[in-house]
């Protein structure tokens, strides 16, 4: 105790250094249990119930592909059939986002919401074990209730009000029965369904080859998941006997349940791995930083030391007591980042985020900092001791009396220079690692951003409609279409106006296609559009004509066909006029034009084969305004959505520029970008920190040298010129090594980036130059108080 009160005082004395110190590493110790903690929850953590480690995910896979879910008839086969599992629930993959009349049943005009819902099987629930936070949930007697009933989560329930009595009110035609605890945030990390409701035979198709399903089960107490794939397996070779067609091939696969589905973790795991090595290497520049200011009180205690091994104190007993001073510094910096992050997790557990085409939403994120994350705390805590630490007990514990006696511990000494510059050094490195590492992540993005997706993305507004959820028949729904059609395109700036179902980069639905009833069908991703759907986005047309007015007739649908699809089906030949099956049930279709590929899914993938229907032909009940303008498409939102609402719709969604949708399409990568950026400015400015504390000590440490200096007629730039060529010496050694190691890192990442070379010289030689940079200006305002030295004080003291 007297120890550590007196490591205390020490600290006490210079205050200013170890506030600097404190300061630094609590803020990068937060980022690293925060980044820990959001590890943890997506690849860790299972959703919310009771005794979660008996929880479960199934899925199918067949040879040779990869985890694909489930059909409504494998489901009930292995609900009913397993000996493994308590229970086994399903929902639906597809989430479904509109707006919902919400209130009393006796209500007259009742207010629009936004949710989003989600079908459940009515043992879903009791399968996670939960209780609910009012009202009930559901129950076997569920599975075919004689009026719609739903359960809201609780973000929607304060969303909407935080209404005590909401139990029997209606939503969107749903009675609310109940409220779901307030830990539940779904089955699935990110967004979730609002309103759960029954699973019915409207969500779900009888057909085995349909696999939209997501199941989720409980493991009986004492089975084991090596027990639960074998009796699945077994399962699967009875479906595959006695469904041949569909099922041969095909096995169950039992995981871990996770918030994450399998098929994303690799993702998840990069992007964490990514992170989280950020925020260590932020960590080790904060360790670096208090080394160097343990390193600078040390000095001043080395005669303090000498004495005391003089007197016969052991050397590691005085090792000891520096430690403690490190180890102090360390616990409350500790401290302070947990709670800190704490705070942070709290703030952010419930995030409302703008999604385009669907509004604001309600992020359940719920990140946990549980006894993992702490454990992790600790030993970083403790590693932090010995870093920090351990230079500055090594070096005072081992002083020269002759060296004390002479002085040197007044003017410096060489060896003690080096143990700085050697962190110094390695301080310089990993802060240039930091900034490598972030210029790739910009660099990658930079290059999505740029890549041609086939389609002019600049100056277009969408707007999504629901004319069947308004009421409109298919007769008035094609007209309102028409009239909105019409109404925008008379906007002044518009140049071309169009409908359709999906637009690039956001959804896209897929089809079955082959070219006779003899080949085997190939699913093909498809849209439905009108006549002027490749004009208003400049996709090119390379052989054929595009859709007209007159594309209403029954009969074989008029399709058009992306350019590798047409070198995919009919290779080295003209695909006009071609004939094809398509949809299930299979209908003829006619190829009457041929177009440019386009990027559906996402920027920077390779072209897939691609149908376009006629919207003439193939009404749809929901599809969205897409309207090119001549200038900046923000300025056209406003009016877009006003002319839609006069032609008869109260869509609560507002129009959208595609740049929101580009964006959204690129948002793990701008996450991780504007992450690591965040993280390398906070490296840098702790490196700033220590770098000018470095040089400032040392160019204090040399203040009769450069007294003697200004006395033998020296100026000022030639002081600085020394000063100058310490820093180059010391900064460019740690940013060639922080170049070197950035060269290696993009060797193992690029394959996760896109477009980066195996020595990416656009990120390497500016990250090389600012620090450079940085370091010079760094030396020059830390040497500058320095510079006016009185000669003869320096005299005085020779």
């Amino acid at each position: 105790m007297t120890a550590t009160l007196r490591s205390l005082r020490i600290l006490q004395k210079n205050w200013k250094l170890a506030a600097i110190a404190i300061l630094s590493l609590s803020v990068a110790m937060a980022i690293e249990v925060i980044c820990l903690g959001i590890s943890d929850t997506t690849l860790l953590i299972p959703p919310a119930g009771a005794e979660a480690n008996r929880l479960v995910t199934i899925y199918e896979q067949a040879t040779g592909k990869g985890l694909d879910h489930v059909s409504y008839p494998d489901f009930e086969y292995y609900r009913d059939n397993n000996h493994v599992f308590a229970g086994v629930a399903a929902l639906a993959e597809e989430i479904s986002v509109g707006r919902m009349t919400f209130g009393s049943p006796s209500q007259a005009q009742k207010p629009l919401v936004l949710v989003a819902s989600n079908p459940v099987s009515e043992n879903y629930f009791s399968v996670l074990g939960l209780k609910p936070f009012l009202g009930r949930l559901f129950d076997p007697g569920d599975k075919n209730p004689k009026s719609p009933i739903a359960v809201v989560t609780y973000s929607c329930w304060k969303r909407l009000g935080s209404d005590r009595d909401i139990v029997g009110k209606l939503i969107g035609g749903f009675s609310i029965i109940g409220v779901a605890p307030k830990e539940f945030t779904g089955s699935l990390f990110g967004i979730n369904g609002d309103l759960l409701v029954p699973l019915s035979g409207n969500d779900v198709s009888p057909k085995r080859e349909e696999r939209h399903l997501y199941l989720l089960a409980r493991m009986k107490t004492g089975e084991s998941r090596g027990q639960a794939r074998a009796d699945l397996g077994v399962l699967s070779r009875r479906l595959a006997m006695a469904y041949p067609k569909e099922e041969t091939g095909r096995t169950a696969i039992v995981v871990r349940a996770s918030l994450l589905p399998p098929d994303a973790m690799g993702s998840a795991a990069l992007m964490s791995a990514v992170l989280l090595a950020f925020a260590l290497f932020v960590l080790l520049i904060a360790c670096a930083n208090v080394a160097n200011l343990l390193l600078v009180i040390a000095t001043g205690r080395r005669q303090e030391a000498a004495i005391k091994l003089a007197l016969g104190v052991s050397r590691s007993r005085l090792m000891l007591d520096f430690l403690r001073e490190g180890a102090v510094i360390c616990i409350v910096s500790g401290a302070l980042g947990y709670g800190l992050a704490l705070a942070v997790v709290a703030r952010y557990s419930n995030l409302n985020v703008n999604v385009p085409m669907v509004g604001i939403y309600s992020l359940g994120l719920k990140i946990h900092l549980d006894g993992m994350v702490v454990a992790c705390t600790l030993v970083l805590m403790m590693s932090a001791i010995l870093a920090t630490g351990l230079p500055a007990a090594v070096y005072s514990s081992s002083p020269s009396l002759t060296q004390i006696l002479g002085g040197e511990v007044v003017i410096g000494g060489t060896r003690k220079a080096l143990r700085r510059n050697a962190i110094t050094i390695a301080q310089v490195a990993i802060c240039t690692l930091v900034l490598v590492g972030m210029g790739l992540c910009e660099r990658s993005l930079y290059n999505l951003r740029h890549v041609d997706p086939g389609f002019s993305t600049r100056k277009i507004v969408v707007e999504a409609m629901f004319p069947q959820e308004e009421g409109y028949s298919e007769a008035q729904g094609r007209a309102l279409y028409e009239k909105v059609r019409a109404t925008v395109a008379e906007i002044p700036g518009v140049e071309a106006v169009s409908i359709a179902n999906n637009v690039p980069l956001f959804a896209s639905g897929s089809t079955p296609v082959r070219r006779s009833s003899a080949d085997k069908p190939v699913g093909v991703g498809a849209t439905t559009v009108d006549e002027n759907y490749f004009n208003a986005f400049g996709i090119p047309v390379l052989a054929g004509r595009v859709f007209m007015s007159s594309d209403t007739t029954p009969g074989p649908d008029m399709v058009i066909i992306s350019k590798k699809m047409a070198e995919t089906f009919w290779p080295g030949k003209d695909a006009v006029g071609r004939g094809l099956l398509t949809g299930d049930p299979p209908h003829p279709a006619v190829v009457i034009g041929v177009v440019g590929d386009v990027q559906y899914d996402d920027l920077g993938s390779h072209p897939q084969p691609y149908l376009y229907y006629a919207l003439g032909q193939h009404y749809q009940s929901g599809a969205s305004v897409i309207a090119r303008t001549n200038g900046d498409p923000h300025l056209w939102t406003a009016r877009i959505a006003d002319r839609v609402r006069r032609a008869g719709l109260n869509s609560l969604i507002t129009p959208i520029t595609f740049e929101s949708i580009e964006d959204l399409s690129l948002l793990p990568q701008r996450v991780v970008a504007a992450c690591a950026t965040g993280l390398s400015g906070l490296g840098l400015l702790l490196a700033v920190v220590g770098l000018f504390g470095a040089i400032s000590y040392s160019v204090s440490e040399r203040k009769k040298e450069f007294g003697i200096r200004v006395a033998l007629g020296a100026r000022p730039w030639q002081l600085m010129k020394v000063v100058f060529r310490q820093t180059v010496v010391i900064a460019g050694a740690g940013a060639i090594v922080g170049t070197l190691l950035g060269v290696t890192t993009t060797a193992v990442v690029r394959s996760q980036l896109y477009d980066i070379g195996a020595v990416e010289w656009s990120v390497l030689i500016p990250v090389l130059a600012a620090m450079l940079g940085i370091s010079l200006a760094v030396a020059y305002f830390s040497a500058r108080p320095w510079m006016r030295v009185d000669p003869m004080e320096a005299v005085r003291h020779v």
